[in-house]
């Protein structure tokens, strides 16, 4: 059984817990849900009734004939590429084109949709999957903030080895939701037997993809100071940047905000009078008793020359 609950509370939040626990569920979706309940729903933008009869209905059999290695419509065409190989992993590409206004998702895809997901079905010599997304753009519809993809994405795939001296074999069933006046999950199977091999072009996008990814801050000095207040009965956090690293050649265009913990989310992300100083509401399932680790919380950094990403921020200097 699939439900679908509707709402972004901390009550829908909890009947998702208490779904997640029945064994008679298979699948729960949450519109538009919360960064809570992304945690343990797939979250889906409300825009037509259509939406709710596709997503009640959502099970294998929803998607008629799955495809392997390839999906096409008149709206989106998927291909799956294996590019190339090393001794610790193999590279795979998703090469997805989607027509005017349709859009895809990013792994936090914001106040609805759902990013990518597989299951392994099958796989021997496998270590691990790893996924990177190249930077999103941050699009405002229907009040709602979504970050995602439109046009094309070549979503980059790293299938680790067990062993360095075998070969990978796997099939995986992979779902993404695609949105533009409805929305609409496709589901198919990508399988290593029987992926194209690309060319010398495609080589090139997927390098050119992967020189897209958030540059990763992490381990460089920390370069974001933060500290929680509490304005007009809310819970703010207070993100300032080093001036000497964005001043060069950025402007921040976006700020997107992750917390690594299902209970706490973040809204209403603002510039103050600042220039490199970010307002944004914390919100949290335990009311405002809880407490906020800053090593969890993730920035992504949108400029006009790229992206940039850091886990944590540091307390300001008095």
């Amino acid at each position: 059984m699939n439900v679908l609950i509707i709402g972004s509370g901390g009550r829908e939040h909890a009947i998702c817990v208490s779904c997640k626990k029945s064994t008679d569920v298979n699948q729960i979706f949450c519109m538009p849900g919360n960064a809570g309940t992304e945690q343990i729903s797939k979250n889906v933008l409300i825009t037509c009734l259509i939406v709710i009869i596709t997503l009640i209905h959502f099970s294998s059999s929803s998607f008629g004939n799955q495809k392997t290695n390839f999906y096409k419509d008149e709206n989106i065409d998927i291909s799956f590429l294996k590019a190339w190989d090393s001794k610790e992993a193999t590279l795979y590409a998703l090469f997805i084109k989607m027509k005017k206004n349709w859009k895809t998702y990013w792994k936090y895809p914001g106040d609805s949709g759902f990013s990518p997901e597989f299951k392994i079905i099958e796989s021997n010599n496998l270590k691990k999957i790893e996924i990177s997304w190249p930077t999103p753009k941050v699009f405002f519809e229907n009040g709602s903030v979504i970050n995602g993809y439109k046009k094309e994405l070549i979503l980059i795939l790293f299938f680790y080895k067990e062993k360095s001296s075998k070969k990978i074999d796997f099939k995986l069933n992979f779902l993404m939701g695609f949105c533009d006046d409805i929305c609409i999950p496709i589901k198919f199977i990508i399988n290593s037997k029987n992926a194209l091999k690309t060319n010398e072009l495609k080589n090139k996008l997927v390098s050119n993809s992967l020189e897209k990814m958030p540059q990763d801050l992490s381990n460089s000095e920390n370069l974001i100071e933060c500290e929680v207040k509490k304005i007009n009965n809310k819970m703010k956090l207070l993100s300032k940047f080093e001036d000497n690293f964005f001043s060069n050649n950025y402007s921040i265009n976006q700020l997107i905000l992750e917390y690594l913990d299902g209970q706490i989310w973040f809204s209403e992300i603002s510039k103050t009078n600042e220039r490199f100083e970010f307002l944004s509401t914390v919100n949290s399932f335990e009311d405002n008793n809880f407490f906020l680790d800053k090593s969890k919380i993730e920035y992504t950094i949108i400029t006009r020359s790229g992206g940039f990403q850091q886990k944590g921020c540091k307390s300001p200097i008095n």
